[in-house]
C-alpha cells in the first residue's frame, strides 16, 4: 500500500496499470503488473470483501473512487490472496507497479565511517 500511495503522486503511472480504462456495467476489469520482469495481465471483478457495517476489509477508497480497491484486488489475485500482501518491502511493490528498478534504504542502520 505504501508503494501504491507513492505511485498515486503520479496519476499517469497509476493509469498505466489499467487495461480497462472505464467503469463498466459487467464489473470486469483488466490490470497489468510487472512480475519477475514480465508484464502480467490480471482479470478481476468489482466484488470486494467487506464487513457488514464497516465497508471494505482491506484498503479504503477516497469517496467513491474504486481504483485503489481494484489495484489491491488484482495484486492480491496475482499473489494468491490478500493475506500474502501483508508486510514486504515498498521497493518490491514499486518494481511490480512500475517495472522500474528500485532500491530499499534502511535509515535505521548507523553509517560506518572509514577512518584513514
Amino acid at each position: 500500500m505504501s508503494a501504491l500511495a507513492s505511485l498515486a503522486e503520479r496519476p499517469k503511472l497509476v493509469e498505466n496499470l489499467f487495461i480497462t480504462k472505464e467503469k463498466n456495467k459487467e464489473g470486469v476489469y483488466r490490470l497489468k503488473f510487472c512480475k519477475n520482469g514480465d508484464w502480467v495481465e490480471v482479470t478481476i471483478d468489482d466484488y470486494f470483501p467487506c464487513n457488514t457495517y464497516a465497508g471494505p476489509l482491506f484498503s479504503r477508497a477516497n469517496g467513491n473512487e474504486m481504483w485503489v480497491l481494484l489495484i489491491e484486488k488484482a495484486y492480491a489475485k496475482l499473489h494468491g490472496n490478500y493475506w500474502t500482501l501483508r508486510g514486504g518491502f515498498a521497493n518490491e511493490g514499486m518494481i511490480d507497479l512500475t517495472g522500474c528498478p528500485s532500491t530499499n534504504y534502511d535509515f535505521e542502520k548507523p553509517k560506518v565511517i572509514a577512518m584513514i
